[in-house]
């Protein structure tokens, strides 16, 4: 989230042509390690940036956390660490602009021009289309990609002990 994921969230999206898909660097340059710090104005003593960082980067760590309870037991650290990467620097980042920021073509609340959106776009309550749904389809699918415990259950399906 820290490296990439702030400035694809909340990226510039340009005032009646922004991007819908996904934000970039501010004024159309600088990496994305300063998009949505080191825009004009920004003033570190407001508080107001830095609140939205820390609170999306918990939103990001929450949508990685719903997959790990889809793939306990099969999955080792480093696969986590990877997807949890993948999910909190590009997935999580991008249906956050698409329904949280300007321009977004599923944003309902925040887009000014409805005609960019999807059917008028969305309303997420508190994260929870956003989170939810971004963690659940990515533990479906890690969940799919992984397969079942196999040795889990017996041929009756019933669970077999495993000690720890």
């Amino acid at each position: 989230w820290w490296a990439w994921g702030m400035g694809a969230a909340y990226g510039e999206s340009g005032e009646s042509d922004g991007n819908v898909f996904i934000g970039t660097a501010p004024d159309g340059g600088g990496p994305f390690l300063a998009a949505g710090w080191a825009k004009v104005g920004f003033d570190p003593a407001n508080g107001k940036v830095l609140a939205l960082w820390f609170f999306q980067y918990v939103f990001a760590a929450t949508a990685a956390t719903i997959v790990s309870g889809a793939v306990c037991e099969r999955a080792t650290i480093g696969a986590y660490i990877a997807y949890t990467c993948f999910i909190t620097g590009l997935i999580y980042p991008v249906v956050v602009h698409w329904v949280w920021c300007d321009n977004g073509f599923l944003s309902g609340a925040f887009t000014q021009d409805k005609d960019k959106t999807v059917l008028g776009g969305c309303l997420d309550f508190a994260g929870s289309g956003v989170v939810h749904l971004t963690g659940g389809v990515a533990a479906l699918c890690g969940a799919i990609f992984i397969g079942p415990r196999i040795g889990r259950f017996d041929d009756a399906g019933q669970p077999v002990p495993m000690p720890g």
